[in-house]
């Protein structure tokens, strides 16, 4: 489970994928202790569960790069929100 508490801001980008009856989201939380959660969810739903991207230490070491293409994407998907493209939500702390 997602530490809710620890948590900031979300951004979620729904997909635009209509192949299927329903459309997932992924959702980025940026969390108060500097981590990244991920999730894909069911349009509209609450992320309960996800990835834990570790930025001291975990993904940071083994896989350089990750935490700031994470924070590139959340960024990202942020501005496009603010700017109203359809699919993209920020959702504040």
């Amino acid at each position: 489970m997602l530490e809710q508490e620890a948590l900031m801001a979300e951004v979620r980008f729904l997909t635009d994928d209509r192949d299927y009856p329903t459309r997932n989201e992924l959702v980025i939380q940026a969390g108060g202790n500097g981590d990244w959660y991920i999730s894909v969810v069911d349009e509209g739903t609450k992320a309960v569960t996800g990835v834990k991207i570790c930025t001291s230490g975990g993904a940071s070491m083994s896989v350089p790069g990750l935490t700031v293409a994470i924070a590139r994407a959340f960024q990202a998907i942020k501005d496009a929100a603010e700017a109203g493209i359809e699919g993209a939500t920020h959702v504040p702390d």
